[in-house]
C-alpha cells in the first residue's frame, strides 16, 4: 500500500494526515508552537519551531505505523498565507517571520493603496490589507533596512519546510497570490510592482505549480527517520486552497462555508481577467487554471464563545445553543452584527463593532443566542452576495457548525441552498494529502476529488423559512451598512 501524507502549517500548530490511494485515512499526528507578541499587533514565530513540529509530529506517525517507513510516496504542504520569512545567503531566517495576523503596517498599506490600488486590484485582484506580504516587506524596508539589505529570498511558512527538507527553494501560484506581488492575470512576479517598491526579483522564490515535485527529502533526514524509499516532497498550497480541495469536489455547483473562529466564503472561479472592486479576494487555487474568490468574516464562532463564556462559561456547547430553538425565526426581533474584531468582507472597516439591536425587556436568554447563530450566518450570507456570482445550488460546510444541526438547517434556509456535511472534515492538511495524491496518481482532479469528499448529509432549505429569513437578513444589511457609513 502506498501512503500519502498532507502537512499543515498553522498559526499556532502543525498537523499531518496519513491517508492512501483508495480515499481511505490511516491516522494524524499534530504539534503545537507559541506565537510571540512583543509589542501591540506584533504576531510573530520563530521558523525553527515549524521544522521541530513536523519532526515531532512525523516521528509519532512512525512510531504508530510501523509500515510508513517504507510506504510513504509523497508530502504534499498546506501552510498559514501571507506570512513573511525572510532568508540570508545560507538560507537562514534572518529574523522572526512576520505572521499573517501581525497589524503593525497600517502606515504602509495606506501607503500602498493610496499609490498603488488601481494596479493592484487589476493585476493581484486584491486591495492592501495588514495581513499581506507585500506591507510586511514595506515595514521590514522602512524599520529594518539592514535585515532587508541581507535577504537572498523572502518566503512563505510551508515553503521554508520545503525548503528544510529538499535543500529546494521554491514557491506556487496559491501562496504567491497572497502575496499581492504576484500578477493573477500573466502568472509571475509583477515586474511593474516590483520595481516600484524597490523589490529585486531576485529576492523573489521561482514559482512552480501547486502539484509539482519540489524535490526529495534529504538522504540526511531518510537516515535520521529509517525510512527505506525515496520520498517526493510535493509543493502544496495556501491554506485556504487547502481547504476547498479537500471540501469542493464540483466546481460549478459547489461553494465551501466554513465556521471556525471566523468564518469563509469560497468558490471556484476559472475567469482570470475577472474584474474586482476590493471586496472580496481573488486568488489562484491549488488546481492549475483555477482560481477562486473567498470572503472573510473575522469574528464568526468566536462570536457564539464569546456569548457563552459571558452568560454560561460551565455550560456545553450543545446546552448552550439547544436553547436558541426556544426563539422564533428571527430572534423575536433581536439583530446580532458580529464585527467584534471589526470586519474583513465586504467593509474592510477594523473600526465596526459588534451589538444587539432592538432589545427590549420582553427578550430572553434564548433570543439572544439565536441571534448569534443568525448573525453569523446573515454576515456570511452578506459577504458571497458581495462577491457577485450567481446563486449556488449546493454548498459544503466545516468546522464547528458540523456538530449543530439546528444551526446547519438554519444555514440552508438562510442561504436557500443545500448544505452538505461531508464524511471527513480534517481542513487544509487533508487538502494537501489530496494534492499529493493528485500529483502522484496521473489521475484527473474532478475523478480524485469525488473519491476523497464524500458527502454525509444533506440540509435542504425550507422555502416558507427561506423567505422569513429574507426579510431579517435585510434588516441585519440595512443596520451594517448604517454602522459602516
Amino acid at each position: 500500500m502506498n501512503y500519502y501524507l498532507g502537512v499543515d502549517l498553522g498559526s499556532s500548530s502543525l498537523k499531518i494526515i496519513v491517508g492512501d490511494e483508495k480515499g481511505g485515512i490511516l491516522g494524524s499526528e499534530s504539534s503545537a508552537y507559541a506565537i510571540v507578541s512583543e509589542h501591540t499587533g506584533y504576531s510573530e514565530q520563530d521558523p525553527q519551531l515549524w521544522i521541530d513540529a513536523f519532526e515531532t509530529a512525523f516521528a509519532k506517525l512512525l512510531d504508530k505505523y510501523s509500515d510508513l517507513k517504507s510506504s510513504i510516496r509523497a508530502i504534499s504542504f498546506s501552510g498559514q498565507m501571507h506570512s513573511l520569512v525572510l532568508l540570508d545567503n545560507d538560507g537562514k531566517p534572518l529574523r522572526n517571520a512576520i505572521l499573517w495576523n501581525d497589524t503593525r503596517t497600517t502606515a504602509e498599506v495606506r501607503e500602498l493603496n493610496e499609490q498603488a490600488k488601481a494596479h493592484l486590484l487589476k493585476h493581484e485582484k486584491n486591495i492592501a490589507l495588514e495581513g499581506f506580504t507585500l506591507p510586511k516587506i514595506r515595514w521590514v524596508q522602512k524599520h529594518e533596512p539592514e535585515l532587508w539589505d541581507k535577504t537572498w529570498k523572502f518566503v512563505l511558512p510551508k515553503d521554508y519546510l520545503v525548503y528544510y527538507l529538499t535543500g529546494k527553494l521554491h514557491t506556487e501560484p496559491s501562496d504567491a497570490a497572497g502575496t499581492i506581488l504576484y500578477d493573477l492575470e500573466v502568472g509571475e512576479w509583477d515586474k511593474n510592482l516590483l520595481q516600484q517598491w524597490e523589490i529585486p526579483i531576485e529576492k523573489c522564490p521561482d514559482v512552480i505549480p501547486s502539484t509539482a515535485v519540489a524535490g526529495n527529502l534529504k538522504a540526511a533526514l531518510k537516515q535520521k527517520f529509517k525510512l527505506t524509499n525515496d520520498i517526493r516532497i510535493i509543493m502544496g498550497g495556501a491554506d485556504n486552497a487547502c481547504g476547498a480541495l479537500g471540501t469542493i469536489a464540483d466546481f460549478d455547483q459547489q461553494g465551501l462555508i466554513s465556521v471556525g473562529t471566523s468564518g469563509v466564503v469560497l468558490f471556484y472561479d476559472t475567469e482570470t481577467h475577472t474584474q474586482v472592486d476590493g471586496r472580496f479576494h481573488y486568488f489562484h487555487s491549488a488546481l492549475e487554471g483555477m482560481n477562486y474568490k473567498m470572503g472573510v468574516t473575522l469574528s464568526a464562532g468566536y462570536s457564539l464563545d464569546w456569548l457563552k463564556q459571558i452568560m454560561a462559561p460551565t455550560e456545553s456547547f450543545e446546552t448552550f445553543t439547544k436553547t436558541a430553538e426556544e426563539s422564533p425565526i428571527g430572534s423575536n426581533g433581536v439583530i446580532f452584527v458580529p464585527y467584534l474584531f471589526g470586519e474583513r468582507s465586504p467593509y474592510y472597516n477594523a473600526d465596526l463593532s459588534a451589538s444587539f439591536t432592538n432589545l427590549k425587556a420582553h427578550h430572553k436568554r434564548a433570543d439572544l443566542i439565536r441571534s448569534v447563530l443568525e448573525g453569523i450566518a446573515f454576515s456570511l450570507k452578506n459577504v458571497f452576495l458581495n462577491m457577485e456570482t450567481p446563486a449556488l445550488p449546493k454548498f459544503r460546510i466545516i468546522g464547528g457548525v458540523v456538530k449543530n444541526p439546528f444551526w446547519l438547517q438554519m444555514f440552508a434556509d438562510v442561504f436557500g441552498s443545500e448544505i452538505e456535511v461531508l464524511e471527513l472534515d480534517e481542513g487544509p492538511a487533508f487538502g494537501a494529502m489530496i494534492c499529493a495524491v493528485l500529483s502522484e496518481s496521473r489521475l484527473d482532479a474532478k475523478s480524485v476529488l469525488e473519491k476523497y469528499n464524500r458527502v454525509k448529509r444533506s440540509y435542504f432549505p425550507d422555502n416558507e423559512r427561506s423567505k422569513q429569513y429574507d426579510v431579517y437578513f435585510e434588516q441585519f444589511k440595512t443596520w451594517s451598512d448604517q454602522l459602516d457609513s
